[in-house]
């Protein structure tokens, strides 16, 4: 009986030596957690009374924001997007302290490499943003600029514009996380070039009856 009550408490006491030991480090893990829960919830409501001051929701709706969101897939409102990212990525610099304190050297390593990552990540997402808003700006003044001199094809030429926005949006997102694009870039741009020739020799040849009435009309007034 001495044997089997052996066998079943050694495990056990040995777990509790390990948690005794180990305990101030737990305790500091916890606290390192619970400061940075506290500052990242206070950072977070901060940021949303200023940008509910400054009505930062509502300027970005004028500029066609929320209608790109819904695009994504993100119904929530850009305060909420932009609060939610500064919330985690301060939780997320104390949760690396709280792995070190543990010791837990893997876990660590693999939280620093994202850490150091995230920058790229932000960069990334705000030049994306960027294109999005650019290229909706752009294929509104294009749409408004045809209705209003009665142009015809001008939404297409709109369409044409906000896809190539978004395409050199992307590439130079995506080459801010590493991603090699000079060869694609340099494809696009070809591809590009042939189009806005081909638009300019269409537009040339459309136009061509138009331009010999003009030069005939400024001839026979200078006659």
């Amino acid at each position: 009986m001495s044997e089997f009550m052996g066998l079943v408490t050694t495990p056990l006491l040995d777990l509790w030596h390990r948690v005794a030991e180990r305990s101030p480090s737990f305790i500091a893990a916890l606290l390192f957690l619970f400061i940075g829960l506290v500052i990242a919830r206070a950072l977070r409501t901060f940021l949303e009374i200023l940008l509910q001051k400054i009505k930062f929701d509502e300027y970005l709706s004028r500029i066609g924001m929320h209608e790109i969101m819904a695009r994504l897939g993100l119904g929530k409102s850009p305060t909420y997007a932009l609060t939610f990212i500064v919330f985690w990525s301060i939780l997320f610099v104390f949760l690396v302290s709280a792995a070190k304190v543990l010791n837990l050297t893997v876990i660590s390593d693999v939280l620093e490499r994202f850490l150091v990552f995230l920058p790229k990540l932000l960069v990334f997402t705000l030049i994306l943003f960027g294109g999005l808003l650019f290229g909706h700006f752009i294929h509104q003044v294009v749409c408004n600029s045809a209705s209003v001199n009665n142009l015809r094809g001008g939404s297409t030429l709109a369409k044409f514009i906000y896809i190539a926005v978004l395409i050199f949006a992307s590439l130079l997102a995506l080459e801010q996380l590493g991603i090699e694009m000079a060869i694609v870039r340099s494809s696009l741009q070809i591809v590009l070039a042939s189009v806005g020739l081909a638009c300019a020799i269409a537009f040339g040849l459309g136009a061509k009856d138009l331009v010999e009435d003009m030069m005939r009309n400024f001839f026979n007034k200078k006659k």
